[in-house]
C-alpha cells in the first residue's frame, strides 16, 4: 500500500512541475516549421494567434502608452478581419459563423498569452522578454509588415 502511496504523490508531483513550467501556446516558429503555412488551415491559425498577441500587447501597454495600445489592437482587428476573409473563402462559412469562430478563437488564445505572460512576469518582471511571446510578436510583426 505504501508502494501505491508513494508512486500516486511522486506521480502528482511531476505532473504538477511540468504543468507549472509548461507553456500554455506553442510558440509560432515552431509551429511555422511543423506546418505547412500555405494551407488554409495554418494561415487561418497564424493570423488568430497573431491577432491575439497584438491583442495581448495592447492589453499590457493600455494605461502606460494609451496611443500605441490603440494602433495594436487596429493591427489586431485588421489581422481577425483577414482570418475571417480566409474562413469564408476556403471553408465556405458564412460571414457571422466565421466572425464567430474567430474572436472566440482570439480571446481564448488572448487568455493563454495572459496565463504565460503573467508566469513570465512572475519569473522575470517582464511579460515579453524571455519567452516566447517576445518571439511571436517578432514573427507577427514581420506578417504585418509584408502586408
Amino acid at each position: 500500500m505504501k508502494k501505491i502511496s508513494f508512486f500516486i504523490s511522486f506521480l502528482l508531483l511531476i505532473i504538477s512541475v511540468d504543468t507549472l513550467k509548461a507553456e500554455i501556446n506553442i510558440p509560432l516558429k515552431k509551429y511555422i516549421e511543423e506546418k505547412n503555412i500555405d494551407e488554409g488551415k495554418s494561415q487561418i491559425y497564424l493570423l488568430n494567434r497573431c491577432s491575439a498577441v497584438y491583442t495581448f500587447a495592447s492589453a499590457v501597454i493600455l494605461k502606460t502608452d494609451p496611443l500605441n495600445s490603440k494602433k495594436f489592437i487596429e493591427i489586431a482587428n485588421n489581422l481577425l478581419f483577414k482570418s475571417v476573409e480566409l474562413m469564408i473563402i476556403n471553408d465556405k462559412e458564412k460571414s457571422e459563423e466565421a466572425k464567430k469562430k474567430a474572436e472566440e478563437e482570439r480571446k481564448k488564445l488572448f487568455k493563454n498569452y495572459s496565463v504565460d505572460g503573467k508566469k513570465n512576469w512572475d519569473k522575470n518582471r517582464s511579460y515579453f522578454k524571455g519567452s516566447y511571446i517576445s518571439e511571436d510578436m517578432l514573427i507577427c510583426s514581420k506578417l504585418v509588415d509584408d502586408k
